[in-house]
């Protein structure tokens, strides 16, 4: 006598009815496993104008999301979030790339963090930076999850001397420092 624990016909009609699906279910669950996207909030503080306990008991809450048009000031402590749509996992290494722009972007400082447990967000702040051009990257096993280009500008603005002052004191090659 033989025993089946599942009928013929009802094996037939699953066949029939989830194999075709199966291809659908395999895309979703590839382009849930990726490291998800976020976005970036900023807010600046005037951290030399605080004393160490201020400094060492602030905490930032109130940031503004957004990554066009972005400009600060070289007296500015720029603080950011990167807010992750959905967990990437606690245990995940992102990679904090900070990049300004000579002839193109140069890495001038890169940290390592984590996710925040109970926000699911990566925050960090950056200080005294020179006026010019900045690419923040996030990164993950080697792969750009995103990128933000923002700009600091002089308090004063920039004036065609300003600009040329600047480019010229940048030049390490003397012949291109003194041909501006």
């Amino acid at each position: 006598m033989r025993q089946n624990s599942i009928p013929s016909p009802l094996i037939r009609i699953v066949s029939k009815n989830i194999f075709p699906l199966l291809p659908i279910l395999f895309t979703i669950t590839l382009i849930q496993c990726g490291v998800p996207k976020g976005e970036f909030g900023w807010t600046t503080t005037k951290m030399e104008e605080m004393d160490i306990l201020e400094k060492n008991i602030q905490t930032i809450t109130d940031y503004k999301m957004m990554r066009d048009d972005l400009i600060f000031s070289p007296s500015d402590t720029i603080h950011y979030v990167y807010q992750f749509s959905r967990s990437p996992g606690l245990e995940t290494d992102f990679y904090i790339s900070l990049n300004r722009y000579e002839l193109d972007f140069v890495e001038i400082d890169i940290k390592k963090k984590r996710v925040e447990p109970d926000s699911l967000a990566i925050r960090d702040e950056f200080s005294l930076l020179r006026t010019g051009e900045y690419l923040i990257k996030i990164v993950h096993e080697g792969d750009t999850v995103d990128e933000v280009k923002f700009r600091v500008l002089p308090d004063e603005g920039y004036t065609q001397e300003n600009l040329e002052q600047e480019l010229a004191g940048d030049q390490t090659d003397e012949i291109i420092k003194y041909s501006r």
